[in-house]
């Protein structure tokens, strides 16, 4: 059995190896959407962004 330090020190270790796996996984970038989606050119007005500090 480790002493508790050394445990510890094991522990910590793998925790940033498994952190910076995950981080070289992640994308280096995201496709941007457009928000809201564009209309299509049907002639349909576009609808306002609801305003989410007053009207939830």
């Amino acid at each position: 059995m480790l002493p508790a330090h050394l445990a510890a020190r094991l522990l910590e270790q793998r925790r940033a190896e498994q952190s910076a796996e995950f981080a070289r996984q992640l994308p280096l970038y995201a496709d941007d959407t457009p928000f809201p989606p564009e209309a299509e050119q049907d002639g349909e007005t576009p609808r306002p962004l609801p305003d989410w500090a007053t009207n939830y």
